[in-house]
């Protein structure tokens, strides 16, 4: 389920790129240092590369699924050589952090809950993310 909600909520919006010598590609011609901007948000949403891609869908990435998904279909944390050096560490702390947060507390949403995405350099939800906290076992 994380994985998806790095799908749907990549925490990079936005990954800018210059390149450093002249590219073609796929008949389009791009000079030195342009600038050029790949955007997960809209990659992981796109039509053509996800069924359903504005689904929660945590079963994308079973096992058996997972190897469906190409390289450069699914790139939270940016891809090739230069993508993020600290993602399999981010990955390894969030989840290790979620699964104690829920074994010790439920969460659940309130009326003020109305989350809305941000895109600043991260995103983030609009205002904050209101919730009800309650101690399991109490």
């Amino acid at each position: 389920a994380f994985e998806e909600a790095l799908r749907l909520y990549p925490p990079a919006p936005s990954i800018n790129r210059e390149p450093i010598e002249p590219e073609t590609w796929n008949d389009l011609h791009i000079p030195k240092y342009a600038a050029v901007l790949v955007m997960p948000w809209v990659v992981h949403r796109h039509r053509k590369l996800w069924d359903r891609p504005d689904a929660f869908m945590p079963e994308r990435f079973h096992p058996g699924n997972r190897d469906r998904i190409d390289r450069f279909q699914y790139l939270p944390f940016g891809a090739g050589p230069r993508v993020c050096i600290g993602a399999s560490f981010a990955m390894q702390e969030a989840i290790i952090a979620l699964a104690i947060l829920l074994s010790r507390f439920r969460f659940d949403s309130t009326p003020e809950t109305h989350p809305w995405p941000v895109q600043k350099l991260t995103t983030q939800p609009q205002g904050g993310l209101p919730m009800q906290v309650t101690v399991r076992g109490s």
